[in-house]
């Protein structure tokens, strides 16, 4: 469910905003910012990292 709802959040955001940061990831010991579109590809191929943004992204309430 929260994948369709990034989605469909994803889809309807305008190209400059696809840009933003919207949320940091601790990556190894490396705290790494996401954009929509980089949450984008990590959550559209399924990755482990992916999902984490997801919680991530739900927790934040941005989808």
């Amino acid at each position: 469910m929260s994948k369709d709802r990034f989605m469909k959040v994803y889809a309807n955001l305008p190209e400059n905003v696809r840009q933003e940061v919207i949320a940091v990831m601790k990556v190894g010991n490396i705290d790494k910012p996401f954009t929509w579109n980089s949450a984008y590809v990590e959550i559209n191929n399924d990755t482990p990292l992916g999902k984490d943004v997801l919680k991530k992204l739900e927790k934040l309430e941005l989808i």
